[in-house]
């Protein structure tokens, strides 16, 4: 098994320097082996998926078609898609990438933006389901904040650059999971519905905002 480390090394020869002797004008990315390559018209965007497809077979390689896709990124400038193979988003490094309304001089625009991606944040939800957080009751909450702000500050800072409200839905969750280990912890509210210990961590959050690095962010109960 090839280590990540030659993979790149590889990669760089395979394909990032014949990429830009074949298209000294073209643009791409590369991260491992996910690529985005640039292009301005789906023509040109098929012909270089060929050569691509081409060029690896040279080096040994097989690109997986499966992930391989011809992206149309629309704006308000492209508003209609030039063939229907053609899709709509893409993810790449944690983020997808897809037409949103965005502000633009003071006008609501479609615009093709990033915003963390349901794959990344299903993960980070089994993430916690797996630390079972609503069982560490033998926490203070304020150890509990201490455990969870050193991973939340980490995902805020690399997901929250892009439309940090995609991240709502998640963090709703893990709110909702602090309410579970509240109404575990303290037995006046174990019998009662989980409402009422949400409506204390609500409390909680308006009176210690800066407790936990996502209330920080406006992720509030």
């Amino acid at each position: 098994m090839i280590s990540p480390l030659l993979a790149n090394i590889f990669l760089h020869f395979a394909f990032d320097m014949w990429f830009s002797k074949q298209y000294p004008e073209g643009k791409f990315e590369r991260y491992a082996d996910d690529i985005i390559v640039h292009c301005d018209n789906f023509i040109e965007a098929q012909e270089r998926l060929n050569a691509i497809e081409r060029r690896l077979k040279e080096c040994k390689l097989e690109l997986n078609r499966s992930k391989t896709k011809i992206v149309h990124c629309q704006n308000s400038h492209k508003r209609v898609a030039p063939n229907k193979e053609v899709k709509r988003s893409f993810d790449f490094l944690g983020y997808t990438f897809k037409p949103r309304y965005v502000m633009f001089k003071g006008k609501i625009r479609v615009g093709f933006t990033p915003g963390m991606s349901r794959k990344k944040q299903k993960r980070i939800n089994d993430l916690c389901f797996k630390m079972k957080v609503h069982r560490l009751t033998h926490f203070s909450i304020y150890q509990m904040a201490g455990m969870l702000n050193a991973k939340t500050r980490g995902w805020i800072n690399y997901y929250g650059k892009f439309r940090k409200s995609e991240m709502w839905g998640m963090f709703n969750l893990l709110n909702l999971r602090l309410a579970r280990w509240v109404r575990l912890k303290y037995k006046k509210f174990r019998k009662r519905h989980l409402y009422v210990a949400y409506l204390w961590l609500v409390n909680v959050s308006k009176a210690f905002p800066d407790l936990f690095v996502h209330w920080q962010h406006g992720f509030l109960p």
